[in-house]
């Protein structure tokens, strides 16, 4: 993996005086099923759970899940999007839960399937706020001309111990958003705030700021055309809502709304679109603006199963 240099120190084509700054190339959903898994050797799992939890008297979790992990979802994807994946320079991955398969990290993977020699990047932990902040690593570096065509690639697997706390994925998916100097989708940086600290059971600490009023969780000022709205921002909305995501994907449901939207966009007008969530645990507020082509733009969304976008 090639060592990161400092933003700026190289200058590429997509950062010629003049040119046109990041735009979204493709969003392209996946959605998996145990015959993606890999393989259903889980003692090495059990293994690792046990010894982070103690001994747990039921694994039915465990045994009868569709145990894809996040090597499997990078697998499928390296292989159906090879063509549009020839120039990537930068590779950011994202998971939204746990892996059920602990050995290593997907990027790790993806290092050996890119037809190219990316940076890559792996981010975790960070609930809602995770996509956003790969894309705003992503869009400064294009932006600059540190890289030059980027893969975000957002990831859900359902495989997990149960939890009350914590949203739980209700199925093996993934988002792959391709960006570059040439998309027919034009985005703004995108921004995550913090509205204050809250305790371990979600509520919000004493003396935190409160979140907006309007629900929105908006970290932009300006209005929107319309809004794409995750399933984190339950207020009324000051925007006309365009979409909005399914209860049940913690992480990549904004993005899988997104991917809606487009495919079934023929006969809309473009427009400044705001796509927005707030985690349910986390203090964050995150917000994306882009500028969608009127109707459908030929060829940006190629949906692996047609049954993620209703």
């Amino acid at each position: 993996m090639p060592l990161t240099p400092h933003p700026g120190t190289r200058r590429s084509p997509a950062a010629r005086d003049g040119a046109a700054g990041p735009s979204i190339e493709r969003v392209i959903p996946f959605a998996f099923t145990a015959a993606d898994s890999g393989g259903n050797d889980t003692r090495p799992y059990r293994d690792h759970v046990e010894s982070v939890y103690g001994a747990l008297p039921d694994f039915s979790w465990l045994e009868d899940g569709t145990a894809v992990s996040y090597h499997d979802m990078a697998r499928v994807i390296a292989r159906e999007l090879a063509a549009d994946l020839v120039d990537i320079d930068l590779v950011i991955t994202v998971d939204g839960s746990p892996d059920c398969r602990h050995q290593s990290f997907p990027s790790c993977l993806l290092a050996d399937l890119m037809p190219s020699d990316p940076m890559l990047l792996g981010i975790s932990e960070q609930g809602v706020a995770g996509p956003f902040t790969a894309l705003r690593i992503a869009y400064d570096r294009l932006a600059d001309g540190s890289s030059r065509r980027a893969l975000v690639l957002v990831m859900e697997q359902s495989t997990l111990p149960p939890d009350d706390r914590a949203v739980r994925p209700a199925r093996d998916v993934a988002v792959a958003l391709l960006l570059g100097p040439d998309g027919a989708i034009p985005l703004e940086r995108p921004v995550v705030t913090v509205d204050g600290l809250r305790a371990a059971d979600g509520r919000r600490t004493a003396g935190a700021p409160k979140p907006a009023e309007d629900g929105s969780g908006r970290p932009y000022a300006a209005r929107a055309d319309g809004v794409i709205a995750g399933a984190g921002l339950t207020g009324p909305l000051r925007d006309t809502v365009l979409a909005r995501a399914e209860p049940g994907h913690p992480c990549a449901g904004v993005w899988l709304a997104l991917a809606g939207l487009l495919e079934r966009a023929d006969g809309r007008p473009g427009g400044r679109v705001l796509l927005a969530d707030r985690d349910p645990v986390l203090p964050y507020h995150c917000g994306l603006l882009l500028t969608l082509p009127a109707g459908r733009a030929p060829a940006r969304v190629a949906p692996r199963r047609k049954e993620l976008v209703p």
